[in-house]
């Protein structure tokens, strides 16, 4: 992660971290360095008793993923990432 310089975000996804994970690995692939890139929780959890259980994570599936996955670059590279993410 960058601390210092700009950067663009190029990539988002709610809930699929295999996708998340592919798009990161064809950027490196491709000479695109990633600047920044990560997860966070995209719902607000619920508030009362129990909140921590969601009925939607006991389905035949298992737990559900509620986070949001992101990747940023450099401003320069942006379009090129955009053109080579859009291309999968």
């Amino acid at each position: 992660m960058a601390l210092f310089g700009r950067r663009e975000k190029v990539f988002e996804v709610k809930g699929d971290k295999a996708a998340w994970k592919q798009a990161k690995q064809r950027l490196q692939e491709a000479g695109i360095k990633v600047m920044e890139s990560g997860g966070y929780d995209a719902e607000v959890p619920v508030c009362g008793c129990d909140a921590r259980l969601d009925i939607r994570d006991f389905g035949p599936s298992g737990k559900i993923d509620r986070s949001s996955y992101y990747i940023s670059v450099r401003p320069e590279d942006a379009d090129r990432a955009r053109k080579l993410l859009k291309n999968e």
